[in-house]
C-alpha cells in the first residue's frame, strides 16, 4: 500500500499541496441483549482519501480500489473538484507551515485483540450478561456489548509527512434495567483505551456487570434529587464530558469563526485559577491517542484555559493560517472515504492538588456525580447532562443514590465556580465516540472536581 500513498504524492501537480491517506479497518464487535446474542460481526475494509489543495481551493475523492490506475483516477477527481470549486471561492484557502514527521507508530497493546478470536470476546461477553440477569430478579433486561476497531493508517503529505500508524481501540458496555411495581430504571457503565486484551485487566467485565446489576437495584428505591443549585462533586467521567462536550466543541477553531461562545477570548479569565484544560492525543492507552493527525501534522499537547485564562483553540493548518498560529494536530478523519476536519482528542483538566476527602469535606449537602448518560451542549457553552450514577452527599460523607439528576448551567460558569480539583486524575469516557458531523474516538477526563450547578429531578428515565 505504501506505493500507492506514494504515487500519489509523486503524480500530484507542483503547483498543488495534497494529502494522501490509506486507511485499513478491521472491526469487531459482539453484543447480547437479555440472554440473547444479538451479533458476532467481524468486519474488514480499506481505500486511500485524497485531499489536494489547487488555487486556493480543497479537493477530495476516494477508492476502495487499491490498484495503480484507481489512484491515478482518483487523484484526478480530487483535482479537478478542487479546479471547480475554486473558481466561485472568494477567499482562497492558505496553509500554516509545518515540520514533516516521519516514521511508525504503534498503540496496539501488550497483548493485542488479534491474538484473540471471536469466541473468546462472546466468552467475555455471556459471562457478563449472566452475572447481570442473575444478580436479582427484578433484573428485566441487559445489553453487554464489546467492539474493537483496530486501524492501519499510512499518511503523507507535499511538506514530507511520511508515517505509518497502527492502532486499536476496544471498549466494554454494559447496562442493566431494573423494574419494580411500574417503575423502570436504568444503570449503566462503560470502558474503553487504545491498547488491546489488557482493557480487561483495568476493568474486568465481572466486576462491571456486578456493579452494574447493583446499582440497577439500588435505585428502584432511590428518591428523587432536590432541585436548585447546589455544590457537585464531579468524578472524572462527568469532568471529561463537561470538558469534551461544553467546552472542547466551542474552542474548535471552525465553530470559533461561526460565532461560538469562546470567540474572542483569548487571553481572557474564563474559569477559576483552579482549572487548567488541555486537548492532547500523547496519553498512552487514552481512547484519544493520536501521535499523527490526519493532514500530517503532530498531535502535540495544547493548553486550551491555563490557571483560568483561555490561552489557545484548536486547529487545522487552514484555521491556524487564519489565526496566526501552530497547528494543533486536530485534523481528524474517521474512516478513508471522509475529509479531515477539527476534532478533539483527549481533553481533560489538569490534576490539583486535593485529596478526594478534601473536596468532600465541609460540604454540608450536595452530590456526588460519577457516570452521566444522554445529555446535549450548544455552542453558546449551555449543556444539559443526565446522570446514571449519583449519590447524596451529607456532611462530607457520600449519602444515598438518587435517580433522575440532571446537570444544567453554562461551562463557562462552572468552572468559573472549580474551587478544588483532585489529584487522582484519570481518562474515563473512553468508550464512546464524539459525533461531530462523523465519528471520532475521543476520552476525557481530570480529577475529582468540586463546583456549583443547577441539578433539576426529571420524573422519566435516568
Amino acid at each position: 500500500m505504501r506505493d500507492l500513498v506514494q504515487r500519489v504524492i509523486d503524480n500530484c501537480p507542483e503547483d498543488a499541496h495534497v494529502e494522501a491517506r490509506y486507511h485499513q479497518r478491521k472491526y469487531t464487535q459482539v453484543r447480547m441483549d437479555k440472554g440473547q446474542l444479538k451479533q458476532a460481526v467481524v468486519d474488514d475494509f480499506a481505500g486511500i482519501g485524497i485531499r489536494v489543495l489547487v488555487d486556493g481551493a480543497w479537493g477530495y475523492a476516494s477508492t476502495s480500489k487499491l490498484d495503480a490506475e484507481s489512484v491515478d483516477e482518483t487523484l484526478s477527481n480530487a483535482i479537478a473538484a478542487a479546479k471547480s470549486l475554486a473558481q466561485s471561492k472568494k477567499e482562497k484557502i492558505e496553509l500554516a507551515p509545518i515540520k514533516p514527521v516521519k516514521g511508525t507508530f504503534r498503540a496496539t497493546g501488550k497483548d493485542p485483540f488479534e491474538n484473540h478470536d471471536i469466541e473468546e470476546i462472546i466468552s467475555i461477553v455471556k459471562e457478563a450478561d449472566k452475572i447481570i440477569n442473575e444478580y436479582d430478579k427484578r433484573i428485566s433486561g441487559s445489553t453487554s456489548w464489546i467492539r474493537e476497531p483496530r486501524n492501519h493508517r499510512i499518511i503523507m503529505n507535499s511538506d514530507g509527512t511520511d508515517v505509518e500508524i497502527f492502532d486499536s481501540r476496544p471498549s466494554i458496555i454494559l447496562r442493566a434495567v431494573a423494574a419494580e411495581a411500574g417503575k423502570i430504571v436504568p444503570s449503566y457503565q462503560a470502558y474503553g483505551i487504545t491498547g488491546g486484551w489488557e482493557m480487561f485487566e483495568k476493568s474486568p467485565p465481572t466486576d462491571m456487570a456486578e456493579h452494574v446489576a447493583q446499582h440497577a437495584i439500588h435505585l428502584l428505591s432511590a428518591p428523587i434529587p432536590k432541585g436548585g443549585k447546589h455544590t457537585v462533586v464531579l468524578r472524572p467521567e462527568v469532568v471529561g464530558i463537561i470538558c469534551h462536550e461544553a467546552i472542547g466543541h466551542t474552542v474548535e477553531s471552525d465553530f470559533v469563526m461561526s460565532g461560538s461562545a469562546a470567540a474572542g477570548k483569548i487571553g481572557k479569565k474564563v474559569a477559576s485559577e483552579d482549572v487548567t484544560l488541555v486537548d492532547s492525543g500523547e496519553q498512552d492507552h487514552a481512547a484519544g491517542w493520536l501521535a499523527v493527525d490526519d493532514a500530517g501534522v503532530q498531535a502535540k499537547r495544547t493548553v486550551i484555559i491555563e490557571k483560568g485564562v483561555m490561552k489557545s483553540y484548536l486547529h487545522s493548518r487552514q484555521s491556524a493560517r487564519h489565526f496566526g498560529v501552530e497547528p494543533t494536530g486536530n485534523e481528524r478523519a474517521f474512516e478513508y472515504n471522509v475529509e479531515p476536519l477539527i476534532r478533539m482528542r483527549n481533553t481533560y483538566l489538569e490534576p490539583g492538588d486535593y485529596s478526594e476527602e478534601e473536596i468532600l469535606e465541609g460540604i454540608k449537602f450536595g452530590y456526588y456525580c460519577v457516570h452521566p448518560g444522554g445529555g446535549q451542549a450548544d455552542s453558546n457553552a449551555e449543556f444539559m447532562f443526565s446522570m446514571v450514577e449519583v449519590y447524596e452527599i451529607i456532611n462530607g460523607e457520600i449519602g444515598q443514590p438518587v435517580r433522575n439528576l440532571a446537570l444544567t448551567g453554562n461551562a463557562f460558569e462552572v468552572l468559573e465556580s472549580v474551587d478544588a480539583v483532585g489529584k487522582n486524575w484519570e481518562l474515563a469516557m473512553g468508550a464512546g465516540h464524539c459525533g461531530k458531523i462523523q465519528l471520532a474516538k475521543v476520552d476525557g477526563g481530570g480529577g475529582t472536581t468540586r463546583t456549583k450547578a443547577l441539578v433539576s429531578g426529571q420524573a422519566g428515565g435516568a
